[in-house]
Formats: C-alpha cells, structure tokens, sequence
C-alpha cells in the first residue's frame, strides 16, 4: 500500500527508527503543532500507535528558579555576613526568609547587645563548606531527573516546585510503519512560494508540501453570543411584543430616587452599608416641589388616607449617593421626570448592585428586569397574568404565588417557579401594586402593577443549570460556553 506521508511524518517516522518508544513533548527540534499533527495522522493510517497519560509532573516555581542562580537565602544570609554584619546592613533579596531558615537550622547566631550583629555559628561554617541539596534537586527537577519523595515534600513545603497533572503522549511505531520509514525517502519540501524562489530559479529543485485535505486538525470555535445576552435579547423581545417601551437609568443614583421616591423609610434597613453600596459623595435633588411632596407623604401620609410614618424628614439621608440597588428607581424616575400617563407598559433590563452573601442563585452585582402596566382598574389578578403569560413565551409554566412585604406595593407577591435539576421551588419575581403614598407626588390616580425579575434565574431554568455561576464568572464551564444550545421550545 502507497502512503502518501508529508514531510514531518516521514520525519516523525525516521525517528521511531532510531528509538521506538517517544514522548511527543520531547521532541523539541520540531514544531509542536507540527508534531500532533503528524502524529493523528499516522495514528490513523495504523503507522504508529499514541499512547495517552495523565502523570504528576514537578515543575519549578518562580521561587526554585530563583535559587537555582542565586542560592538558598539563608546560604547568601552566610556568605554575605562573612565575619560578622549587622543586620539591618545585610542586603539581600528574601532577607527576611533567609534569616528566618538560617536561625531555625542554627546557621546563624543574631548577637542583640551587638546593634544585632549576625554572625555565623559552626554550623553554619560547616554548611557553607557542603554541597546545597536542595539546590541540586532543584537542577534535577529542571533536567527531568527524579528525585525522592522527602525532598519533594521539602521542597514543596518552602513553594519551590508546583506539582500538575499532565496528559504525556508517547508514540510507538508498528511494524508496518517501521518498514514505511525504513523504505521511504525523507525529501525537504515547502508550503510556500517566496520572491527569492523565482528570482534565483530554485523554484525548479524544490518539492512543494501537498495540501493533506482530510488531516486533522485543531478545533475552531466561532465566536457567539453569551448564553445569558441571549435571554436578555429575549426578554426584550417577550416585552416589545406584549406591548412595551423600554426605559433606561443611571447606575450610580441617589438615595431619593432609589429610596426615597418609592416611599422607603429613611430608616430602613435597607439603606444600611451592609445591604447598599454606599459612596462617599453627596447627590443633587431633583425639582423642589417633586421633593416636597415625597417629603409630605413621608411625615404626614399626603393626601391619600395615609398617615405616613412621622419622622423628621432629612434632605442630607436623600442626597446620599450608592450604587442603584434595584430597577426600579429607573421606574420612578419616569414618573417624576419624564411624567408618563396612563395607559402605558414600560420595562427595564438593566444592572444593580446589592451586598448580599453569594450563592447558586445570588450574586453581589446582577441584572435585574423591571416591568410596569399603568392604566385604569388593574387588580392583582392582571398582575398574575401578566407574569404568566410573560414565563410562558419562555416554556414555563409551573408557577406559584405567595404574599410578601414591600415598602412600596400593596398588596406584594413572591412568584416561584419549579426547578427540574434543583428539585425545588426559586423565587422568580418580586411584585405588587404600587401604594398610593408612592404615586400621590407624581400626580398619578390609576394603579400601577409592576414585577422585578432576575434574568439569570430564568437563563437557569431555560438552560437546566443549577446555579447562576453555571453562567458567568470564573468558575463557568468554558466549553459549555462554547457549545451550549439554546433550547428552541423556550427561545
């Protein structure tokens, strides 16, 4: 049978002549790339055989690189002290290492009556006369010699090695593949042509390397959207169709929009540092008249039938500047600066930030989706299905309600939905109907009913993950992120 074998894997094959047993990482006079290329095809033409292994390998960290040139620190503690030096006058790099090992093996003696002059003790005299061992095992490491377990527990001890798990291959010729490299000339060729071929006429004694159309090679990935800028895109999409507009904030807000606008108490725990990212500037308020009346809702209750809470209203609390801890603040600001009138659906897909505690469905920065209806009659039955029929156009449809507390909607409701891999209930969207103390100071008489969702919960629900740093962040599965498919009866 003809092979018709490319340069470097007559080349790989002339060397299994000479030894029938290689590691691919040692060779090293021919490219790398070059070399498993060779090595899959010949692999597959039944020439060679390559033999995969995952084996613990030692390789030296900066620290052991660093001794190999220069020596321990507590060998150049020694010679730079010679007779006697104080300490504060020894100038060496990992002073304080040095001293610490050679006080510690009794190298050294630090004399404190003595303006703390060191001076080396007779075993450290002996020690500077003897061959550094760990010096060698450094060099035998560096060599690929082995070396004892006791010294490599030593030496990882003091982080001059770093040990990994490395896949070694080694080829191995068969009998067929032998006789292919015993009968088969090994002829230089090239890949391409260059001026200088042309202009001297060598062009006429070389042999051009043959495309090999059906050899493998290395994967490619295009490049593609995240699987959560998916979701979003979605979203989006889910709310233009239901009739949406879509409406944009600032990141870095005050505290009267983000809190106090919506009619959050200026002593609620949420304004605490442990809850908000707080930073060190003071905002601007908005027009006065917008502010007087937040602040009449707050200590009287307004004009509504509420009796507010009471407290001494304070510009300085609502000047506060954080990091936006919700979309909704973005809402409110439409309200009171862009004065939307009823009817009108508005949505939010934007970041906020909140100190929480991470875990599989809880971040420190997230996105966070925000929609609101506005229009005349709307009750808690169209708030549930709204949210309904929004998860539907994502395929879920196991969704349970449950009352909660909000400063700013009553009544509020929990949704849950079911999570197959989980095998529980997560919490979807925070909702409600906003209080009339939050809409009196923007003038607005109709109900409001609006939820507040995480896209990364639901980008876990769609793609089966069972934690939202399945998703983004260090710890992701790269290869999922290159290969993931979006389910098509979801999106």
């Amino acid at each position: 049978m003809k092979y018709n074998l490319q340069y470097h894997e007559i080349l790989l094959l002339k060397k299994l002549l000479e030894k029938n047993d290689i590691c691919l990482n040692d060779i090293t006079d021919i490219d790398q790339a070059a070399v498993i290329r060779a090595s899959m095809t010949l692999s597959k033409l039944k020439l060679t055989n390559v033999k995969e292994e995952d084996k613990l390998v030692l390789d030296l960290s900066d620290k052991g690189v660093n001794i190999i040139k220069n020596g321990l620190p507590e060998r150049q503690i020694l010679i730079a002290i010679g007779n006697g030096l104080e300490l504060e006058k020894i100038k060496i790099k990992d002073k304080n290492v040095g001293v610490g090992f050679a006080k510690k093996q009794g190298l050294i003696d630090i004399q404190k009556d003595k303006n703390n002059l060191v001076v080396a003790t007779d075993t450290g005299k002996k020690y500077l006369k003897t061959k550094d061992i760990i010096q060698d095992a450094l060099e035998n490491i560096k060599k690929g010699i082995k070396i004892d377990s006791k010294m490599i527990d030593t030496l990882t001890k003091r982080s001059l090695i770093k040990s990994t798990f490395r896949t070694i291959r080694t080829i191995k010729a068969t009998a067929i593949g032998l006789k292919v490299a015993d009968e088969t000339k090994l002829v230089k060729e090239i890949s391409r042509l260059t001026p200088k071929h042309l202009t001297t006429g060598e062009w006429k004694n070389v042999t051009f390397r043959k495309y090999n159309v059906v050899a493998p090679v290395a994967k490619m990935y295009n490049g593609r959207k995240h699987p959560l800028r998916v979701i979003m895109n979605r979203i989006r999409d889910v709310f233009v169709e239901m009739g949406f507009k879509e409406m944009n904030g600032p990141l870095v807000e005050t505290a009267f929009w983000c809190m106090d606008s919506m009619f959050i108490p200026q002593d609620h725990p949420a304004r605490e540092a442990q809850d908000t990212f707080h930073l060190p500037l003071i905002g601007d308020l908005p027009d006065k008249k917008i502010v007087d009346k937040v602040k009449n809702v707050h200590t009287t209750g307004g004009k509504c039938g509420s009796k507010g809470y009471g407290y001494a209203w304070d510009d300085n609390e609502a000047k506060k500047v954080l990091l936006r801890t919700h979309t909704t603040a973005t809402t409110f600001r439409y309200f009171g600066i862009e004065k939307i009138k009823p009817p009108a659906k508005y949505f939010c897909i934007d970041r906020v930030f909140r100190n929480e505690a991470l875990d599989a469905t809880h971040g420190a920065e997230f996105f966070q989706v925000e929609g609101l209806i506005m229009d005349k009659d709307l009750t808690l039955g169209n708030l549930k299905s709204s949210i309904k029929e929004f998860y539907s156009k994502f395929g879920i449809d196991k969704i349970k309600f449950k009352p909660t507390y909000n400063p700013y909607t009553e009544p509020s409701m929990e949704a849950f939905a079911y999570h197959e891999g989980l095998g529980k209930w997560i919490e979807l969207i925070n909702s409600g109907i906003f209080r009339p103390e939050a809409l009196e100071p923007f003038n607005i008489d109709v109900p409001v009913i609006a939820w507040g969702l995480s896209p990364e919960r639901l980008a876990m629900l769609v793609y089966n993950k069972n934690s939202i740093h399945d998703l983004l962040g260090p710890t992701c599965d790269l290869e999922w992120l290159r290969t993931y498919k979006v389910p098509k009866r979801e999106i």
